[in-house]
């Protein structure tokens, strides 16, 4: 069996990298001999010495207080995450999430012990019709649909809990509507959300899980951030110089999102970092602390790459992400390393890491499921290289988002 997973992996590796994924070909070569348990070992002993920034700290502490953790949980979170800094970075933000997502967080805490936390930053800037399914309920016999048809296009990220969601909930069997937390109209969806995958998910993972809104606290960060003209984040914005040459190296990358109304329904749409503005189809902000810090404290939603220019690059997390994000951060990172201006945070030492895969008994195994009774025996010392092999399909063929790791 060995030498067929072997010749499997070595055909599926010399395909990537035919297509340029040399970054996911490596990951999968260093890795698919590992047992699930090795490998999840081998993501659980990152350790990181140098500082975290306080602004960092208080971002988080402020995205915990908005998700009711009290306030010794959040010192003991702070307290782990200055010296444990690991955070998985592949969700997108869901009240019982996809196969693949579940997967991946079972390998990823496989290791940990009951002391240890389990951090899932999940990514709120995409709107309800994104693929991974943000606004419903995952299911094999089927997914349970919680937002209305009028919002399918809306930005997720601060969005509020509609009417429509609260009547799904009330005709859904008595079972599944108690594995939900309570639902109110207008309070926020996304804590709802993530309270929802927490409570599904906690029994069947290993450590103290902590999931959270990945770009609710980049958001809290960049307000702190750009009172200080000093810091690397103001310069990027506000220092023609330094934003000239985030510019030149990023032209192509979406830096925000932020709803835009279009006649009855709302839509999200794309920012891009321009001289002096941020634009997208239909509008300008124009970037000076006072605009941005108001834009900020409504839907302004920051994306990917300021996002992991404050986590992986500037406060060194090791960031977990999936087969696409194997390889556009550490474009993004050997970019930024070369910024004289960010040369003191040694950018280039930044730690990446594959977490990725689906359980090679059962590839559409879903959580919720499992909540529901759905018998769960996976095998810790299958080798990481099945679970691979378990999605070989979209590893091949699947969109990698080619604007975020174009060269």
């Amino acid at each position: 069996m060995l030498k067929n997973l072997r010749t499997e992996i070595k055909e599926l590796t010399s395909v990537l990298k035919k297509e340029g994924k040399k970054h996911l070909a490596q990951e999968i070569n260093q890795n698919w001999q590992k047992t699930m348990l090795n490998y999840s070992k081998s993501l659980n002993s990152y350790q990181q010495n140098k500082p975290m920034e306080k602004i960092l700290e208080k971002a988080l502490e402020k995205e915990f207080d908005r998700l009711h953790y009290s306030k010794k949980e959040i010192e003991q979170i702070l307290k782990y995450l200055k010296q444990h800094r690991s955070l998985q970075t592949v969700h997108h933000i869901s009240p019982a999430t996809i196969p693949r997502f579940f997967f991946i967080n079972w390998l990823n805490s496989l290791s940990l012990s009951k002391r240890d936390f389990f951090f899932a930053a999940m990514f709120s800037g995409v709107p309800f019709s994104n693929k991974t399914r943000p606004g419903r309920l995952c299911r094999k016999e089927g997914n349970v649909n919680l937002i209305p048809s009028s919002m399918q296009n809306e930005l997720v990220y601060r969005s509020k809990i509609p009417e429509k969601m609260i009547e799904v909930i009330k005709n859904l069997p008595v079972r599944l509507k108690r594995l939900l937390p309570e639902a109110k109209v207008g309070e926020s969806y996304t804590a709802w959300a993530i309270k929802s995958s927490k409570k599904i998910e906690k029994e069947f993972l290993r450590g103290r899980p902590v999931f959270f809104d990945f770009n609710e606290v980049i958001s809290n960060y960049l307000l702190l951030a750009i009172q200080n003209p000093r810091h690397p984040i103001s310069k990027i914005f506000f220092s023609e110089k330094e934003r000239k040459m985030t510019i030149k190296n990023f032209k192509e990358m979406v830096f925000f999102y932020a709803p835009i109304q279009k006649g009855k329904y709302e839509e999200m749409e794309n920012f891009f970092l321009k001289n002096g503005h941020l634009e997208s189809f239909s509008r300008k902000i124009p970037l000076n602390p006072e605009t941005l810090s108001r834009e900020l404290k409504g839907r302004l939603c920051p994306g990917l790459i300021v996002g992991f220019l404050i986590l992986s690059f500037l406060n060194h997390f090791q960031c977990l992400g999936s087969f696409a994000q194997i390889e556009y951060l550490p474009l993004y990172r050997d970019k930024f390393a070369k910024f004289p201006f960010l040369k003191k945070y040694e950018i280039k030492k930044a730690k990446t890491g594959l977490t990725t895969g689906g359980f090679p008994f059962d590839v559409n195994l879903h959580a919720l499921d499992l909540a529901l009774g759905e018998k769960f025996s996976p095998d810790e010392n299958a080798l990481f290289g099945e679970a691979l092999l378990s999605i070989k399909d979209v590893l091949l063929h699947q969109n990698y988002s080619m604007n975020l790791i174009r060269k």
